[in-house]
């Protein structure tokens, strides 16, 4: 897969990422109002119970309505969020499907960026790391020693350019890429910036 093929891909996918976000969000919603809708039924034979007896007000059991009803939305909000803006963790995995390795101790993640899955599974993502120099400099010679990664240009794209940020994709020392056998939809990159301590991951999956 050429990267020009996946900067392409990149930049559609990025046009629409707000669309695609909201439309996630609308079956999210969808998912999570049919649940509650369902819980809510079991409610309701004891709600008429308590405002038969008075028990309950007319004004106490809209109120209940009315947080039941943020909840499902705070809920489809939260759900929403936690898949568009995931944590470190996420990209901590990322490291290691591109590197194979465990991400050194030593990591802070300035930048990150990532796309919502689509049904198929496919996104792209994005960070930049920031390493102590040692592990930095030992990172950049297991790589280069490494068979399995060969020399690649860094992937030009919206994501990445979020990623990049202040930096120059020009100052980019290093990259490499990863190739999956019988997955050529697959792009694993890594990128070593001239600083001594910065990397760049990415990961498009089309």
């Amino acid at each position: 897969m050429c990267s020009y093929h996946i900067n392409q891909y990149y930049k559609f996918v990025s046009k629409f990422k707000q669309i695609l976000e909201a439309i996630f969000f609308f079956f999210i919603t969808i998912i999570i109002g049919v649940t509650g809708w369902i819980i809510y039924q079991v409610y309701v034979p004891f709600k008429y119970r308590f405002l038969k007896s008075g028990k309950l007000s007319k004004k106490r059991s809209k109120q209940i309505n009315t947080i039941y009803l943020f909840i499902i939305l705070l809920s489809s909000a939260y759900i929403t969020y936690g898949i568009s803006f995931p944590d470190d963790s996420f990209f901590k995995d990322e490291f290691s499907k591109v590197t194979l390795r465990e991400i050194p101790g030593s990591a802070v993640f300035i930048e990150k960026s990532t796309d919502i899955p689509d049904f198929h599974g496919d996104y792209c993502s994005s960070s930049q790391i920031q390493l102590s120099p040692e592990d930095y400099t030992k990172l950049l010679n297991e790589l280069k020693n490494d068979t399995i990664f060969s020399p690649e240009q860094q992937l030009g794209s919206d994501g990445f350019t979020k990623t990049l940020a202040e930096k120059k994709p020009g100052k980019i020392k290093s990259g490499f890429k990863r190739d999956i056998e019988g997955k050529n939809g697959h792009y694993y990159y890594i990128g070593f910036y001239e600083d001594g301590i910065t990397i760049f991951v990415n990961i498009c999956i089309i």
